[in-house]
């Protein structure tokens, strides 16, 4: 529809985002039969409005969310995909780390493999998921103190911060609400990003982020750091190759769960 005026073809694009989540700029040339400078002008435009955010060859759909879902309501989404990052997150560790690791349903989940790695010492604001965790004789839990959220069942404040400034990890395992190259990690409450931000200030190894495929390109309201600053994202599913670019751009290894 070259007659097309800009407007209705930038409704369009945004339908076919909210359907596949990612678009191409090739396959928009071809679906709405305009050269490949006009559907990467229209992005630009879009992406400056908040609509979209680009990517190496298009762009992926810009997800706000406003409402915290509740820790059981977390915990109850995605739970085979969450728990083949769990172990591939955890295979990644080895014997005798300190190791951080925040609140989260994913995060619970990487706690509940611990198990299989010998003489750890785990420091952790989840309290969530003590109930189910068994650990090892030969390591140490240690928990952070602080103020209980009850809507997420995690420990957040200052004697929080106060535990980590003690501590230089390995490693940090760290769940987010939001993934964007361009607004970075995020999480749906400013104690709880200031909890993850302050484990990726102290951590002197990896920064391994958790994360199933659906928060790639949510943005949530808390800011907690630069998507650079992460060395690994282990997710479900490979996402477009456009977005793996992107990732290896930035220097970040992209893990794929068994």
């Amino acid at each position: 529809m070259k007659n097309e005026i800009p407007a209705e073809r930038r409704a369009r694009i945004l339908e076919f985002l909210k359907g596949k989540g990612i678009v191409r700029v090739d396959e928009l040339s071809n679906s709405l039969n305009v050269s490949v400078i006009t559907i990467r002008r229209d992005l630009s435009s879009m992406e400056e409005e908040g609509l979209l955010e680009r990517t190496h060859g298009g762009a992926i759909s810009t997800n706000l969310q406003i409402n915290e879902p509740s820790y059981l309501d977390k915990d109850r989404k995605n739970i085979p995909s969450k728990q083949a990052i769990a172990r591939k997150a955890v295979s990644f560790l080895t014997e005798g780390e300190t190791v951080f690791i925040n609140s989260g349903s994913t995060t619970s989940l990487v706690m509940k493999e611990l198990v299989s790695v010998p003489g750890l010492t785990i420091i952790t604001n989840n309290v969530g998921a003590l109930s189910a965790v068994k650990i090892r004789p030969d390591s140490e839990l240690i928990i952070t103190g602080g103020t209980l959220r009850h809507g997420t069942s995690c420990l957040v404040g200052e004697e929080v911060l106060n535990r980590l400034q003690k501590v230089h990890p390995t490693t940090s395992i760290i769940g987010v609400d939001g993934i964007s190259f361009k607004m970075g990690l995020t999480s749906h409450n400013t104690h709880e990003a200031a909890v993850s931000r302050k484990m990726i200030d102290q951590t002197r190894g990896r920064i391994i982020v958790v994360a199933d495929s659906s928060k790639l390109g949510a943005l949530s309201q808390h800011y907690i750091g630069e998507l650079s600053e992460i060395d690994m994202l282990v997710t479900n599913e490979l996402p477009d190759d456009s977005i793996v670019q992107d990732f290896n751009s930035a220097g970040i290894n992209l893990i794929i769960g068994d």
